[in-house]
């Protein structure tokens, strides 16, 4: 697993820079009333160009990365590698939307520089994301039923969904929360401000359970095979992590929400004002909003490691069916579909995974050196 830890920071880089794009725009579109745009807009806007910079570095580096994956060489030889993965392989044909999308989002950051046009930017601008989204979704473990299936599409709106929670909780703790005590708004606005926000992620929430529910009756089917995979064993690390801050969301809407809001109606005149009254549960608020942040990319990070995971459903699959080897002779002027999945076969009972990696690839007189078809390291499903 070690020699596969950069593999896995690439992927949490790339998911982490688009969380945070579609943050400042969910908070944008979503969260910030109109009375409280001029105070916070320019800031979201710088905020969300630095994320799309990001998202721009984390897709360059994806795609080194899959590909020093997929060839098993160095850095030396990617300038090879890389033309025939994007022709060859599904993974290079998904990842070539992603320049498309990442241009149209750069115009669209650019135009919502003009504040007057800067909602309407920040809904195209938020689509290209959700593209980008899909392009994840497109090319991990939902993909191995094929494209446009319904795994794909539930996967796309979890991805989405917590996107929106995770990227909204971080937005409010680095760019409004801090400004927050400053800003020239009312109570009123200011509470009105903190509603939004709690109900934005209350609807991003049941989204995320609902396909979450879904995503991992698919994918582990059982609780032995929760209990008993690495996959299950990451992916209760990550639940963790998800409860917490779903704890800490709970404790926010019912604890400290209620008395900010209330605090717009104290009458003034009995030695406090609304704004003073409603101080301390603010400050409460946002301490436990930046600690739900930090958990939500802890969250994150396990999601990365899943990634490269066997589901103990396609590993039942893998060790059960008869799987077809890949004969180098056969159709050799064709390029060949194959899905790689090295495992570790000292272990009687595989529970230990190294990767799953998909090769779309690539004719026999492109082959890589050594052999991927050794049965000891491989077990391979082809298709022509």
């Amino acid at each position: 697993m070690s020699a596969h830890v950069p593999y896995i920071a690439v992927s949490a880089f790339d998911i982490i820079a688009l969380v945070l794009v579609i943050g400042p725009l969910a908070t944008t579109l979503w969260v910030l009333p109109k009375e409280a745009r001029n105070a916070f807009q320019a800031r979201l806007w710088r905020f969300t160009g630095a994320a799309l910079a990001a998202l721009t570095l984390s897709s360059i580096t994806l795609l080194v990365g899959r590909t020093l994956e997929m060839s098993r060489q160095g850095l030396s030889e990617v300038a090879h590698w890389l033309p025939l993965v994007l022709r060859e392989t599904p993974f290079g044909r998904v990842w070539l939307v992603r320049p498309i999308m990442l241009l149209l989002a750069w115009a669209a950051w650019y135009i919502g520089r003009n504040l007057e046009r800067r909602r309407v930017a920040a809904s195209f601008l938020f689509a290209a994301a959700a593209v980008i989204a899909f392009t994840r979704s497109a090319t991990g473990h939902p993909a191995d039923q094929g494209s446009w299936t319904l795994p794909e599409w539930v996967d796309w709106i979890h991805l989405v969904a917590v996107s929106v929670w995770a990227g909204v909780v971080f937005t409010m703790s680095v760019a409004v929360f801090p400004r927050l005590p400053q800003a020239r708004i009312s109570p009123s606005v200011r509470a009105n401000l903190i509603t939004r926000l709690s109900s934005v992620a209350t609807v991003a929430l049941i989204g995320i359970l609902i396909t979450g529910i879904l995503s991992a009756y698919y994918y582990v089917g059982t609780w032995t095979a929760l209990r008993d995979s690495s996959y299950g064993h990451v992916l209760l690390v990550k639940l963790a992590f998800v409860a917490v801050a779903v704890a800490l969301g709970a404790v926010n809407r019912f604890l400290f929400v209620p008395p900010i809001r209330a605090a717009v109606s104290t009458p003034a005149g009995h030695g406090t004002t609304a704004h003073d009254h409603g101080e301390r549960p603010l400050r409460l608020l946002m301490r436990s909003v930046g600690t739900e942040a930090l958990f939500l990319l802890a969250a994150l990070a396990a999601a990365a490691v899943l990634l490269h995971g066997m589901p103990p459903r396609e590993m039942d699959h893998v060790i059960g069916g008869t799987m077809a080897q890949g004969p180098r002779a056969d159709h050799p002027a064709r390029a060949r579909r194959v899905t790689v999945r090295r495992l570790d076969t000292h272990q009687p009972r595989l529970r230990h995974l190294i990767s799953t990696v998909c090769y779309g690839v690539l004719s026999p007189r492109a082959a890589p050196p050594g052999d991927l078809y050794r049965p000891r390291e491989s077990a391979i499903r082809a298709s022509l």
